[in-house]
């Protein structure tokens, strides 16, 4: 439970009898009947109410007993001094209180694309894993539809209540740098994971694989699926997405290879599966012959594999790209979705976790070279920033009828 307040406490002496009094909250002078005689000390005990820990998530109470003599004509230094001795411990102890609720106190802010992206409670699920190993929290922060100005606003937000660390999938790679240098400046810790900023934004990017092997291994499972000859569109999620953008231009360079492959157009469905369904059954009308379409987008993927059902042309144009198997899984087993794969979100949420909490602790320092080692742990090895600034957490993994039911997100 936490605390709003800490309570003050006076001790005071009547005027008659010189009786000292101790009241929580608030000073009273207590007039004693003008026969009552104290010809002897006056010996009792103090008890100092419970005082409350600004910031404590347990039991935030501490009360104090004092065996206390006091004799008439006490002096007011004397008061002084047994008002120190009272407070004094209790001070002491509201200061490690504090400073044990710090430490238990981390928490991980995830700013994310938006909350309406199933991805996104993957790799929450997962740093989640990695707080219950090492201690402290995670949640995710996000708009419901993506935007890279409401990004701004929420991570101004968190800075602003100090949180002791920020992760970033941004929106645009630049509209949010600025927020993301002011966080830093106001103490916290700031990282990218899934989609990179800037790189002057953040000391390292979590990634889930290299961005050049997601790309080829889209287009890898195009051909595969489709031949060496046709017409191929891609429908991404915005213009200004530096992940998907990275994976688009590796596997454009990948379809060099084939000559007789054309990729005729670009379009966007802005993390909307209306959207993203609305422009594939506009590329089927402007291209009529068209082939395959490369759909690296959650949850594009599956509007895509919709949009293709709902035009009659499931299986004649051939379909490649990524997405959580939750919603996208049923496409690729009816044979609409012939290319599917993605990564492990659950294990890039974990390792993020990991490498934003030992930042903030100190543990590395966020440079080319710097490396953590996760021992016995859901996922133990060594991970390692390396010279582009980045944490690779592993490869792309296709998913087939036989693997699918392993991967429950």
């Amino acid at each position: 439970m936490r605390c709003d307040r800490v309570h003050t406490h006076f001790l005071t002496r009547s005027l008659k009898s010189d009786v000292l009094i101790f009241y929580p909250h608030q000073s009273y002078r207590k007039r004693e009947p003008t026969h009552m005689k104290m010809s002897s000390p006056l010996n009792s005990v103090l008890t100092v109410p419970p005082i409350g820990i600004v910031g404590s998530n347990s039991s935030c109470a501490v009360t104090r007993k004092v065996p206390v003599t006091v004799r008439t004509g006490m002096k007011r230094y004397q008061l002084l001094a047994l008002t120190i001795l009272v407070i004094l411990p209790v001070v002491a102890n509201w200061k490690m209180t504090a400073q044990a609720a710090g430490a238990d106190n981390f928490e991980l802010a995830m700013v994310i694309k938006e909350t309406t992206n199933p991805y996104y409670n993957a790799t929450l699920s997962g740093a989640r894993i990695a707080a219950g190993e090492i201690g402290g929290t995670a949640n995710n922060y996000g708009p419901t539809q993506s935007s890279g100005q409401a990004q701004v606003e929420i991570i101004n937000n968190l800075a602003d209540r100090h949180v002791a660390a920020i992760a970033v999938a941004p929106s645009d790679p630049d509209a949010v740098v600025p927020a993301m240098k002011r966080a830093q400046k106001l103490g916290a810790k700031v990282v990218t994971f899934d989609a990179d900023s800037a790189p002057d934004g953040r000391p390292f990017f979590v990634n889930q694989a290299t961005s050049d092997s997601i790309g080829r291994y889209g287009a890898q499972l195009l051909v595969e699926a489709m031949g060496t000859k046709g017409k191929v569109a891609i429908v991404s999620a915005q213009p200004t997405a530096a992940n998907q953008n990275a994976w688009i231009a590796a596997f454009r360079d990948e379809l060099k290879k084939y000559k007789d492959i054309e990729i005729v157009d670009e379009v966007y469905g802005y993390d909307n599966e209306q959207k993203a369904f609305d422009a594939t059954v506009a590329l089927t009308t402007k291209y009529p012959d068209l082939t395959g379409i490369f759909a690296p987008t959650c949850p594009g993927l599956p509007a895509v594999a919709r949009a293709l059902e709902s035009v009659h042309k499931a299986g004649t144009i051939k379909v490649s790209g990524n997405c959580v198997p939750s919603i996208t899984g049923k496409y690729m087993l009816d044979g609409t979705i012939e290319g599917f794969y993605l990564w492990d979100p659950i294990k890039l949420g974990y390792v993020t976790y990991y490498a934003a909490k030992y930042l903030a602790e100190g543990k590395i320092q966020g440079k080319a070279g710097d490396s953590f080692t996760i021992a016995g742990g859901k996922w133990p090895g060594k991970y390692e920033i390396d010279s582009t600034g980045q944490i690779i957490t592993g490869q792309p993994l296709q998913f087939t009828p036989e693997n699918i039911k392993d991967y429950n997100f």
